[in-house]
């Protein structure tokens, strides 16, 4: 199993264009998810809160609205991207895949926000829709790290 998700992993990667690190922030959540995807943007938006990540030197923008969180993560394993990357390839249950599937068919050239424990790990610009597999991957994050998250969401109640 492990050759066919290294594999595929070249592959999800690509479809991902890479989870590109952009500086780590936070947009203050008491009641984060271990795992959140967020809508994000360069511009000001109204409603959304201005984090300490940035784009092109430009400050990124985060929706108030959670697409994706741990409750949806089916499958969670520490693997290496294809830069070499900790990183943790993600598959999602259906209705996760539905929603990260309608968000990133809107939000084509525009970021993400991928928060780990409340933290912006990296704000990746997307290059085509995702849907049930993805790869998080971040120069920020260690292979303990990736191991631990990858634990934490197959563990979860």
């Amino acid at each position: 199993m492990q050759n066919a998700i290294r594999r595929s992993l070249s592959m999800i990667v690509a479809t991902m264009v890479a989870v590109i690190p952009a500086g780590c922030g936070s947009v203050p959540d008491s009641d984060a998810s271990m795992l959140e995807i967020r809508a994000a943007s360069v511009d000001p938006m109204d409603g959304w809160t201005r984090s300490d990540a940035v784009i092109g030197g430009s400050p990124v923008w985060v929706s108030p609205d959670i697409v994706v969180d741990a409750s949806m993560v089916l499958v969670a394993e520490p693997v290496r991207d294809a830069r070499g990357r900790n990183a943790v390839l993600i598959d999602l249950d259906d209705a996760g895949a539905e929603a990260l599937r309608r968000l990133t068919t809107a939000w084509i050239s525009r970021p993400l926000a991928v928060f780990i424990d409340g933290r912006i790990v990296t704000t990746p610009v997307l290059q085509s829709t995702l849907s049930r597999k993805f790869v998080v991957a971040s120069d920020e994050i260690t292979e303990d790290e990736a191991e631990d998250l990858a634990r934490r969401l197959l563990a979860r109640d």
